[in-house]
């Protein structure tokens, strides 16, 4: 099967995403609107930070001429490119977030409804014009959709993400069908709700864009996969699979993509049969063999696989008990599990990823995750039993090699493909 491969790139907003515009835009405008005897509220304030002057005199100053407009705003312009030369600032961790980007290979191009001039000031200014591949601008009689739609003909992307932070950025990606990354602590955080994610401060947006990332590549290379298809994930414990799968999911969803998880701890035996004479509970071996009800799980695949609705008995782990549930079809069924690519599964997989930590990282993270519920104690099945099982099945399977896409999650804010 030959799978499509995608470049990384990234659609950034300016004036509240990257740039704290508030901070030289808002003196000159507040003495500005004094002079012209323009009222001003905090909404009004937050509606010039991602409008034009003409929208907000119209708005707010429907009385002014034509003449007053142009040299209100002529006059505006040049104190905010004067003010962005002297005191211009980037909100806090932008430099370091383009940094990480650039370091890992991502394009980042600015999409923004400032002036040439403005834009060029501020990019001087903050040091950062080095970054970016493509600078689109303000263009006349043009909202921001169409100016987003001309910058996606140039660098035409496989796929892609925008990064916002107003009612004109969520409607400019929601039309030219970019997955939508709204930050909070801009100037329209009101107006941005239904992004497809929501972060609010910028080390959670560098986080997301990492992710958003991968989905939108694994959105592309499945694309043209024959539906329904079963993507495996895979991975050793604690590396963040059921995270990642859920996340995957509500992704390909608010993209339009009927989908859904089979969680692999559901599928485990029941405890009798996990603890046999033959199976003690600190045998590796005993752990790839016994742990998993392997042929249910091909079972629900194989009849989601060919349409049909299911009903099917799930264990709870801590209870140790059965309760039903109905699986009906999906376009997409994520398949989320330890010791996954080997048979009879194997071959059920038409995309299969590995998402990779170090067995260090495994016991840091068991300590966390695991301790607090179950003892100190529970430290020793992941010694004596699960770590070992898990070196048996990349040794016998080499899972990474047979996947599509190996993920590095050693960092959980920056996930990268290997």
């Amino acid at each position: 099967m030959h799978i499509r491969r995608a470049r990384d790139i990234v659609i950034f907003d300016l004036d509240g995403t990257l740039y704290s515009t508030h901070e030289t835009v808002l003196p000159a405008f507040r003495e500005m609107c004094e002079r012209y005897g323009i009222p001003l509220t905090g909404e009004s304030e937050n509606f010039l930070m991602y409008t034009t002057t003409q929208s907000f005199l119209q708005k707010n100053a429907p009385d002014m001429t034509m003449e007053q407009c142009a040299e209100f705003g002529k006059e505006l312009k040049q104190r905010e490119i004067a003010a962005v030369k002297e005191r211009g600032r980037l909100f806090d961790g932008v430099r370091e977030m383009l940094d990480s980007l650039r370091r890992d290979g991502v394009e980042m191009v600015i999409c923004s409804m400032g002036t040439k001039d403005y834009i060029k000031a501020v990019l001087d200014r903050c040091g950062i014009a080095g970054y970016f591949k493509k600078v689109h601008h303000r263009v006349e009689g043009l909202i921001k959709a169409q100016v987003m739609k001309t910058l996606l003909a140039e660098v035409n992307p496989n796929q892609c993400v925008m990064a916002g932070d107003s009612i004109t950025d969520i409607t400019a990606a929601r039309e030219n069908g970019v997955p939508f990354i709204g930050v909070t602590y801009g100037y329209g955080a009101e107006d941005i709700q239904d992004a497809d994610t929501l972060v609010h401060d910028v080390k959670s947006l560098q986080a997301e864009i990492y992710r958003f990332l991968i989905y939108s590549r694994i959105e592309w290379e499945i694309s043209a996969l024959t539906k329904p298809c079963v993507i495996g994930i895979n991975g050793v414990d604690t590396s963040g699979k059921t995270v990642f799968s859920d996340n995957l999911c509500n992704y390909l969803r608010r993209r339009g993509v009927s989908a859904q998880v089979l969680h692999g701890d559901d599928f485990h035996n029941p405890l009798a049969l996990r603890r046999t004479d033959d199976s003690p509970d600190d045998s590796p071996e005993g752990y790839l063999k016994y742990a998993f009800d392997i042929p249910k799980l091909e079972g629900l695949i194989r009849e989601l696989k060919a349409g049909k609705i299911t009903t099917i008995g799930l264990l709870d782990l801590d209870s140790d008990t059965y309760s039903e549930k109905v699986f009906k079809p999906t376009d997409v069924v994520i398949v989320e599990k330890v010791l996954l690519y080997r048979e009879p599964l194997k071959e059920l997989f038409d995309y299969r990823i590995f998402i990779d930590i170090t067995f260090e990282e495994v016991l840091i993270r068991a300590r966390e995750r695991d301790v607090p519920k179950y003892g100190e104690n529970y430290m020793q099945r992941y010694k004596q039993r699960y770590i070992p099982a898990q070196k048996l099945y990349i040794d016998r399977y080499d899972p990474k090699a047979y996947s599509h896409l190996v993920i590095d999650n050693n960092d959980v804010q920056r996930p990268v493909v290997s």
